[in-house]
């Protein structure tokens, strides 16, 4: 397939020069890294401005984000059902009603995030939850309640696929996943803070109840973070006034050589592509596996740890650990999936060992063994979650427009968000204090996407040896790369 050059191209044919080093002995996709010329010095400057400045804002908007959303996991263990007068299963309604739009709500907001530009969204919706959160301490009974969380479910929707489209903006593919991780790491950091702040706000004895603090709290800081990021947060390289004209010119270069990518405008043909292929439907089944555990595990963990604690008070204060040790986890693995270029692997290894930390939690005696129970959390914590940042990021990296890459991710977190009714529904009260039936479900579905997960890295792997063959040549906006290689 011959290759068709543009004017543009030709220009960056001038700067920099691509050496191809072909793939390992397994298909995957290794150095295939462009040899520049402009200066290393000028591009490490650009790339820790970038690290300095808009990565500790999209982490702080994640904490915000897991902060707001995972509370009513912590208000569970304060006495809110009782307060609100909720009965049966009405607790499990009210996180179904939270991920029907979550879920529903991904992929227009994302490609609405296209259009506009994510730094404009970001704020906007973080501002909304955080105004909607604070509004849940009002709630009288389980309408007032509901309606609070399905609002926020609608706009905390856009958030994560908008921020994994809105790093692409700066970073590279080989550089994502790290950075995507520094950023989900604040999501166990929002879960241990939130542990601390509800261990505390219960033992209060003011006019309010202790869930009502919890929500008032959460509520401002997010609020306070959305309003600062308007301020922040620039609409890409080009116009951040905190980069030199020579380092726009190298962030314009690197993110030319990633993708190939012109035009940076909103294009419904590119969605009909991504619609055409079956790999945009497997990226989309595979967080709707996983995300059982991820939503489990972020609702969940205070009402399963309390099966080991003495008192509630306890209960919130024990989610701390699994949350931080998460956390360094989250981090370690996000930089080996960067350092040894392997995406499949790191997600299916983690979801394995967190599939084992279910299935003991759901057959072990754990009132005889509550050290042995407890441990079995810091398992499933940290291991359900890394898949939520490392399949993302391989989406990304397999997605070579932008416009393309925004309904990929959309998808992509429908499918988790959509776990999230399945999760609510399977963790029933008539099923407490072991929750088994939920607990084997969470460990199906992991099961089934390390299955599927690994079959998707041997098919890319299959490809990578095809185009290292030059049995087929990708082509990407109409330009043949015979350097460009699948991650796997």
């Amino acid at each position: 397939m011959a290759a068709v050059t543009t004017d543009a191209e030709k220009q960056v044919a001038a700067k920099t020069s691509v050496v191809s080093t072909g793939s390992d002995s397994d298909g995957g996709a290794v150095a295939h890294q462009p040899e520049v010329n402009y200066d290393r010095a000028v591009e490490k400057s650009l790339v820790r401005k970038i690290d300095l400045i808009v990565l500790p804002c999209l982490a702080l908007a994640y904490f915000t984000h897991t902060l707001d959303r995972a509370n009513l996991g912590n208000a569970k263990t304060g006495n809110i059902q009782q307060d609100l007068d909720l009965a049966g299963n009405q607790f499990s309604l009210i996180l179904i009603f939270f991920y029907v739009p979550y879920g529903l709500m991904n992929v227009p907001f994302t490609l609405l995030s296209k259009r506009l530009n994510p730094a404009v969204v970001i704020p906007t919706i973080i501002t909304l939850w955080g105004i909607m959160a604070a509004s849940s301490a009002a709630s009288k009974n389980f309408g007032d309640i509901l309606a609070c969380r399905i609002l926020m479910g609608t706009v905390e929707a856009a958030f994560y696929p908008s921020a994994i489209l809105y790093m692409s903006f700066f970073y590279t593919r080989r550089e994502l996943s790290l950075r995507v991780g520094v950023m989900g790491m604040m999501g166990y950091l929002a879960g241990a803070v939130s542990g601390l702040i509800a261990w505390s706000v219960f033992q209060w004895d003011k006019a309010l109840r202790g869930w009502q603090y919890l929500f008032i709290i959460e509520g401002a800081i997010t609020i306070a973070i959305g309003l600062m990021l308007y301020v922040v947060l620039p609409h890409g390289t080009e116009t951040a006034r905190w980069l030199s004209a020579e380092e726009k010119e190298v962030a314009r270069v690197r993110l030319y050589e990633d993708t190939k990518e012109e035009d940076h405008g909103f294009h419904w043909e590119d969605v009909a592509k991504e619609c055409k292929s079956w790999e945009t439907w497997v990226y989309t089944l595979m967080p709707l596996l996983y995300g059982v555990g991820v939503t489990s595990s972020s609702n969940f963990l205070p009402t399963i740890v309390k099966r080991v604690a003495i008192t509630t008070s306890k209960a919130n204060l024990y989610t701390v650990g699994p949350n931080l040790v998460a956390a360094f986890l989250m981090l370690s693995f996000q930089w080996l999936s960067d350092r040894i270029q392997q995406r499949a692997y790191i997600a299916a290894g983690t979801v394995f060992y967190a599939l084992i930390g279910w299935v003991l939690i759901a057959t072990l005696d754990l009132v005889q063994m509550p050290r042995v129970g407890y441990f079995l959390t810091y398992l499933t914590t940290s291991g359900s979650f890394i898949a939520g940042n490392v399949v993302p990021v391989w989406t990304a990296s397999n997605t070579t427009t932008s416009t393309g890459r925004a309904f990929r991710l959309g998808l992509s977190f429908m499918g988790q968000n959509i776990a999230g009714v399945i999760s609510s529904s399977v963790f029933r009260d008539q099923d407490a204090p072991v929750y088994k039936p939920a607990l084997i479900t969470i460990a199906c579905t992991e099961g089934m996407f390390i299955v599927l997960c690994l079959g998707l890295r041997t098919h890319f792997a299959r490809l990578n040896k095809k185009l290292d063959r030059g049995e087929v040549v990708h082509v990407s906006h109409g330009i043949a790369r015979p350097e460009y290689r699948y991650a796997v």
